[in-house]
């Protein structure tokens, strides 16, 4: 849940998905006689007029360039001849996602520019799909329509930090990770788009989205020193040998007090969790940190116990456990609570004012 699920290979992966999701070769930059040009800025008539310049060239690698209108409408400029460079791939979801994000961060107010490249202190290159500008402060939005994995994606992101540049990622893969809470979102910011270019966690079409983003409407929960909703799931066991009850935790819920559909999930066997709540002296009740090998000890008298008779180790929002018990408390997490529950279950992203008091 609360771990980095990406960390394994996706070379396979990447190559499954480009097969099945052929790409058409959508750049929204050229040059001519040393000017850039942007095709979505140009009018309708001044960008026909650029068809047979021999002079226009791709910004990505000087390769000469051609101007085309995707099926619906975008115009674009492709690579006059296939070659090896690295963004003749780029769909037409990426081109239009392109040019919605520079519309809108422009609409709010930024400085805003497609396809712009850039080079750390050290000499590392990178290259921004859009990167919005206002005052001091620079966010680069990436749509990342392919297979990546978590190690690429970090060092992607790295580049961006040392350039003093804050990434924000727009993922088409990876739907079933990012919906769950992240342990390194506040490090590197990654979102789930649809192909409709939604972003169904927030319920917001792209254009809102940018405006919430750079306007700075959004924020990770759990937040430091932000209330939150504790629901803990737990199964009852009594000791034979000492009589005292206690709970083995299947899950934890950690929520948003006015909003419960915002939540991380800690699964019971995530070491510590019984020890976590036990020292926030939420419960009357003993938790024990669902065992691993199926074995534990009571906390009273140190007795070995089975726990085999128990049901499932991990939460499962839409399943009922009759023999278990809940209990929730609105409490105040610690700088120190709140640091575990992010290594534990990660966060996720939602709107500031519901976590302002």
């Amino acid at each position: 849940m609360g771990g980095e699920p990406w960390l394994e290979d996706d070379t396979a992966h990447a190559a499954r998905y480009a097969q099945r999701h052929e790409a058409l070769p959508v750049p929204l930059t050229a040059r001519l006689n040393g000017t850039r040009l942007i095709s979505v800025d140009l009018a309708p008539e001044a960008f026909e007029a650029l068809r047979g310049e021999a002079g226009l060239q791709m910004t990505c690698c000087d390769a000469g360039a051609r101007v085309k209108r995707s099926v619906r409408g975008l115009p674009f400029f492709a690579h006059a001849a296939r070659g090896a460079c690295e963004y003749a791939g780029e769909s037409e979801l990426h081109a239009h996602a392109k040019a919605e994000l520079l519309h809108a961060a422009r609409e709010a107010g930024w400085a805003a520019d497609v396809e712009v490249r850039g080079r750390t202190p050290d000499g590392q290159t990178w290259r921004a799909d859009v990167l919005c500008e206002r005052g001091r402060t620079r966010i680069a939005f990436e749509v990342q329509r392919s297979g990546i994995t978590l190690q690429d994606l970090h060092a992607r992101q790295a580049t961006y930090r040392a350039s003093g540049v804050r990434g924000l990622w727009l993922m088409r893969t990876r739907e079933r990770d990012l919906r769950r809470g992240q342990p390194w979102q506040a490090d590197t910011p990654a979102l789930f788009m649809t192909e409709q270019r939604t972003l169904p966690s927030l319920g917001l079409a792209l254009p809102e989205f940018v405006h919430a983003a750079l306007g700075g409407h959004l924020a990770l929960f759990p937040a430091p020193e932000a209330p939150v909703d504790l629901e803990v799931q737990q199964e009852p066991g009594r000791c034979y040998r000492c009589g005292q009850t206690h709970h083995l935790v299947r899950a934890v819920r950690v929520r948003v007090p006015e909003a419960l559909e915002v939540q991380v999930v800690i699964p019971g066997n995530r070491e510590g969790v019984g020890e976590w709540l036990n020292e926030g002296q939420w419960w009357p009740t003993r938790c024990v940190t669902w065992p691993a090998g199926g074995v534990y000890r009571c906390p009273t008298c140190q007795m070995l116990r089975s726990a085999t008779r128990f049901q499932p180790k991990w939460f499962q929002a839409d399943r009922s456990y009759p023999s278990s018990t809940i209990g929730r408390r609105d409490v105040q997490l610690t700088a120190a609570q709140h640091d575990w529950v992010v290594q534990a279950a990660g966060q996720v992203w939602t709107y500031r004012s519901l976590l302002d008091p």
